[in-house]
C-alpha cells in the first residue's frame, strides 16, 4: 500500500498517526473490498477504507468533518494500523485488537530477557511517545537532551493541531486542549513519581508559556483551563519540594512576572500562585498596596468591590485585605482599628455581625443588623438579607413585638419569592388586621412570583379567575385548573376558548396546531364543552381553510 499519506493534509496525518499510537482503532476487519474498523474519538466512528491493487480507491468515515468531504484523522489512524499489521504480516481474517491480559503475560515470561531487551528497543526506536516515556520514567538522571524532548512533545501537539503557520482554528483548539492537557498530565506525573520537581516545574512552565503565546481561536475557554492544571502542578510540586528548591521557584515568578512572558491575562495566574501559594512579606505588601488602592477608589459606597482572580473567581477586597493582614503578622489591634476605619463597607460588617453571633452577643449582632439598614440603604439585597436575619433573631428571643414590626417591614418592602415570611405575618395577626395586610400583598406588584400560590393558599379561588381573566395567559389556568374546575367548571371552559381564539389568529407551525387540538379536546370535557368544540371546530375550518397543516391536524383530532 503506497502513495496514501498524500491524500491528508499535514496536521490531520499528524494527528491520525497520533490516534493509531494511542490505540483509537478498537476493531479492524477485512472486507471484500479492503477494510471496515471502528476508531474512539469524540464518540466510536465507523470507517471504510476501499482497497485495489495496493491503492487507496475510496474512504467513509461516519464522523461530521469527513461528512463535510474531508479526509479525517480516523481514516489516516487506520490507515497507519492496516500498514503496520500488513508489514508485520499478522493480519488475519478478522483479530482483536487487544490481546487478552492473561496471554500478554504468559508471551512476556516466555520472553528471555535478551529477547524482551531487543523487542523493546526496536520498539522505541520506532516510536518517540514510547521512547519519552521510557526516558522519563527510567532514565538515571532526567538531563538536558531529555527535557529538550519532553519539551519538542509540546511542539508537536502544537504542529499537529495547527496549520503551517502554527494557527489553531476553532474545529482543532479542544482537541488541542485535551491533548496538550493529557500530555502535560502524563509526563509530569511520573517526574512527581521520581521526585523530580524541579524538572516537573520547568515542563510545566513550558506548557503555560506555550499557550500564553500561541495563535488559537479560544471560543470555549480551552486556555483557562490548561492554566488551571499548570497552577496545580505548580501547587503539587511546591508541597513537596525542598527549601532551596521553592527559592528557586519564587525567584522564577518574580523574574517572570509583568515581563511579556506570556499574554497579560495569563501573568493574572503567576501573580494568584505568589499572592496565595508564598509566605513572602515583598509579594504579600505588594498586593496589599494594590488592595488599598482598589479600596480607597470605591469612595463614599458601603461596597468594597471585588478583585476578579482567573483562579479564585471574584474575591471581595476587604476580605482579601484582613486575610493579608494575619498572613503579615499585624496585631490583633491593629487588624481591629482597620475594621473600625472601614466600618462604612458592608463585609467588614458582616464579618463583625458572623463573630459576634458565635459569641453569642446578641444584643451586639442585633445593633449592628439595624446600624446596616440605614448605612446599606441604597442595596436592597443586602437589606432584605438584614431584615431576615433579625427575623430570626426576635423569633428566637420571643420578643413579639420586634418580631411582627420586622417581618411586617420585610414582607411589605421586598420582592417575594416564597410564602415563609408572609406565613409568618398572618401567624401573628388578627383576622380584621390581616385582610388589610392580605389586600396589599395582592395589590402589590413585588409580590408576583407568589401570587397565585397566595391566593391559592387563602383559598381565593374567585379573585383567582379574575385575574386569570385579565392576565390572558394559560400557564397558571392549567397549573389551577384542577380545583377551578370543580367550582367554576363555565368559566373555566369560556377562559379556554378565548385563548384558543386569540392563538388560533397566529399560530403558524405544525405544533402550534397540535397544541390547539389539545385545548380543543379538553374543552369537550367541560359542561357544554362538545357542542362549543364542534362551533370552534366549524369556524377555523371556515376561517383557515388555506391552513393546510391546521386541517390536517384537526381531521387527525377528530375535528
Amino acid at each position: 500500500m503506497s502513495g496514501w499519506k498524500n491524500l491528508f493534509q499535514e496536521h490531520i496525518l499528524g494527528r491520525g498517526e497520533m490516534y493509531y499510537y494511542d490505540g483509537a482503532v478498537l476493531e479492524l476487519h477485512k472486507t471484500e473490498y479492503g477494510y471496515h474498523a471502528i476508531v474512539e474519538g469524540t464518540e466510536d466512528y465507523e470507517v471504510d477504507i476501499e482497497i485495489d491493487e495496493g491503492k487507496v480507491c475510496e474512504m467513509y468515515c461516519s464522523c461530521p468533518y469527513a461528512e463535510e468531504g474531508n479526509n479525517c484523522k480516523h481514516m489516516a489512524a487506520v490507515l497507519y494500523e492496516i500498514e503496520d499489521w500488513d508489514d508485520a504480516e499478522i493480519l488475519p481474517e478478522e483479530v482483536d485488537s487487544v490481546l487478552p491480559e492473561e496471554e500478554l503475560e504468559e508471551i512476556i515470561e516466555n520472553m528471555s530477557q535478551k529477547e524482551l531487551r531487543s523487542f523493546v528497543k526496536e520498539i522505541v526506536g520506532h516510536n518517540s511517545d514510547i521512547r519519552n516515556v521510557l526516558m522519563t520514567r527510567y532514565a538515571v538522571k532526567i538531563d538536558e537532551k531529555q527535557m529538550n524532548h519532553l519539551k519538542e512533545g509540546v511542539d508537536q501537539l502544537v504542529w499537529q493541531y495547527g496549520d503551517r503557520s502554527d494557527y489553531i482554528d476553532y474545529r482543532n483548539a479542544w482537541d488541542f486542549i485535551w491533548a496538550l492537557e493529557r500530555y502535560l498530565e502524563e509526563k509530569t506525573d511520573i517526574l512527581l513519581e521520581r521526585k523530580c520537581w524541579m524538572e516537573a516545574f520547568e515542563l510545566t512552565n513550558y506548557v503555560f508559556r506555550t499557550i500564553g503565546n500561541i495563535d488559537i481561536d479560544d471560543s470555549d475557554g480551552g486556555i483557562s483551563e490548561i492554566a488551571n492544571a499548570c497552577y496545580d502542578k505548580w501547587k503539587a510540586i511546591l508541597c513537596n519540594c525542598n527549601e532551596e528548591e521553592k527559592n528557586k521557584i519564587f525567584s522564577w515568578f518574580m523574574s517572570h512576572l509583568y515581563c511579556d512572558y506570556v499574554a497579560d491575562y495569563l501573568e493574572d495566574y503567576m501573580e494568584d500562585f505568589l499572592t496565595h501559594e508564598f509566605q513572602v512579606r515583598e509579594v504579600l505588601e505588594k498586593k496589599l498596596k494594590y488592595l488599598d488602592e482598589k479600596i480607597e477608589a470605591q469612595g463614599s459606597s458601603t461596597d468594597c468591590g471585588s478583585t476578579w482572580s482567573p483562579r479564585y473567581g471574584y474575591e471581595n477586597n476587604i476580605m482579601q485585605r484582613l486575610e493579608l493582614m494575619e498572613r503579615l503578622h499585624f496585631s490583633k489591634e491593629e487588624i481591629k482599628e482597620y475594621r473600625r476605619k472601614h466600618w462604612m463597607f458592608s463585609a467588614v460588617r458582616r464579618l463583625e455581625i458572623q463573630e459576634n453571633y458565635e459569641q453569642g452577643n446578641m444584643d451586639e449582632v442585633i445593633r449592628i443588623l439595624q446600624e446596616s439598614k440605614i448605612l446599606d440603604k441604597e442595596h436592597p439585597g443586602l437589606l432584605a438579607g438584614y431584615s431576615e436575619q433579625l427575623i430570626s433573631i426576635y423569633e428566637k428571643q420571643a420578643d413579639k413585638k420586634a418580631y411582627k414590626d420586622e417581618l411586617r417591614d420585610y414582607v411589605f418592602s421586598y420582592p417575594q419569592n416564597t410564602l415563609t415570611y408572609i406565613q409568618k405575618l398572618k401567624e401573628v395577626c388578627a383576622d380584621k388586621e390581616w385582610d388589610d395586610y392580605r389586600e396589599r400583598i395582592l395589590k402589590d406588584r413585588k409580590n408576583y412570583i407568589v401570587l397565585y400560590p397566595f391566593m391559592e393558599a387563602e383559598g381565593m379561588y374567585e379573585r383567582m379567575l379574575e385575574y386569570l381573566k385579565e392576565e390572558g395567559f394559560i400557564y397558571n389556568l392549567d397549573r389551577y385548573e384542577k380545583v377551578l374546575k370543580e367550582k367554576f367548571p363555565e368559566q373555566v371552559r369560556d377562559l379556554y376558548i378565548t385563548y384558543l381564539s386569540n392563538q388560533a389568529r397566529t399560530a403558524g407551525n405544525r405544533n402550534k396546531y397540535r397544541e390547539l387540538m389539545n385545548y380543543l379536546k379538553k374543552i369537550r370535557r367541560y359542561p357544554g364543552g362538545k357542542e362549543k368544540a364542534v362551533e370552534i371546530a366549524k369556524n377555523w375550518r371556515a376561517a383557515y381553510y388555506r391552513r393546510t397543516a391546521m386541517m390536517d391536524e384537526m381531521r387527525k383530532a377528530g375535528f
